[in-house]
């Protein structure tokens, strides 16, 4: 509950008159939100994970650099960014805690589940839209809010040196799960020669494109993304591979049942004809050629996620049981395995030299 102390000293920085209520929406895993309704106008505000993101700041630079950008370069496109205060702060820290106040979008909803390959079309096509008319910002302006956030040898190497320094009990709960992942280590050595190739370029990425992030009007069409706390420099392969992780399967990364994981046909063309949508003209050749590679790299890399946490004694993802980061990693595993097995992920894209 966001207390009434809180709320008040809020309504003071932001200068909202009148009775103001506050309800919790639960929709986000990292950050703390509600909506905030007053006499003017409704908001959304968050509380800053600090754990998460333990330099608040970076966040709210980068925000600051894509709202001008947007306001000089590309006005047409809807960009949520944060709402100033009377002497123009964009985030503000009531007892050691930050928050930012967004402007709540009217006639909008997001997702929490996809149901239909439209939506998945859509959400594609808001991600790639959002990256394209960011071609002409220069990404490495950006602050990196999560350092090797997507960077997929580092995760393994964090996975091998915390499988070294574990407690032997959790080693042995992990092992049948260890040995799979070890086996997959060919997919590092593809993220490895993608990201050294010249053909492969840095851009202004979204990082967390799942469902929830889109919102859609009432007509069921994709508006734009919000939640860019993770926006940085990375590769073509992040968003891409988050959707492919996060839309392909009916069931999401805790379903015990991994029988019932599969790969929707039907929604991995429409995830790719979104993206390409707005991504043809802005993806290299070798990108195009090799986009569908997107979710091995991140599926492995949640894997590796996973289970590197049940090790660290579930230390990052938050467990409503113990063993339930290891449920989480063979979920992934088999979804790994079920986009290995489809026609595109059985393609040999490259050779490796």
């Amino acid at each position: 509950m966001l207390p009434i102390q809180v709320l008040q000293q809020i309504q003071q920085q932001y200068n909202w008159t009148g009775a103001i209520q506050s309800y919790p929406l639960n929709n986000g895993l990292i950050n703390h939100t509600w909506k905030v309704v007053s006499a003017k106008a409704n908001y959304i505000l968050q509380a800053i994970n600090t754990h998460v993101f333990p330099q608040p700041e970076k966040i709210d630079q980068n925000l600051q650099l894509l709202a001008k950008h947007f306001s000089r370069g590309n006005k047409n496109y809807l960009f949520v960014g944060p709402v100033s205060t009377d002497d123009g702060k964009t985030m503000v820290c009531i007892n050691d805690v930050y928050y930012r106040v967004f402007p709540f979008i009217e006639g909008t909803y997001t997702y929490n589940v996809l149901t239909k390959p439209d939506e998945a079309f859509e959400a594609a096509r808001q991600f790639g839209k959002f990256t394209a008319s960011l071609t002409h910002f220069n990404a490495r302006d950006l602050a990196i809010t999560i350092p090797f956030f997507h960077h997929l040898s580092y995760r393994y190497w964090q996975f091998q040196h915390t499988w070294l320094c574990a407690d032997e009990v959790l080693k042995k709960q992990a092992r049948e799960l260890a040995n799979p992942i070890s086996d997959q280590v060919h997919i590092v050595k593809k993220f490895n020669y993608f990201i050294h190739k010249n053909t492969c370029l840095q851009r202004t990425m979204h990082h967390d494109a799942k469902i929830s992030n889109v919102l859609f009007n009432e007509a069921g069409k994709g508006v734009t993304v919000i939640d860019l706390d993770t926006v940085m420099s990375g590769y073509f392969f992040s968003d891409m591979g988050d959707m492919m992780r996060t839309y392909l399967s009916p069931v999401g990364e805790e379903e015990k049942d991994i029988s019932l994981i599969e790969v929707r046909k039907d929604f991995l063309q429409a995830i790719s004809e979104g993206y390409l949508t707005n991504m043809e003209s802005v993806l290299t050749a070798f990108e195009k050629e090799h986009l569908l590679f997107s979710g091995q790299i991140i599926t492995y890399m949640q894997a590796l996620r996973f289970l590197t946490d049940f090790l660290q004694n579930n230390r990052y993802y938050a467990c409503s049981y113990p063993q339930q980061n290891l449920v989480r990693t063979a979920n992934q595993l088999q979804l790994l395995k079920q986009i290995q097995n489809h026609p595109t992920g059985k393609q040999q894209l490259y050779f490796l030299e």
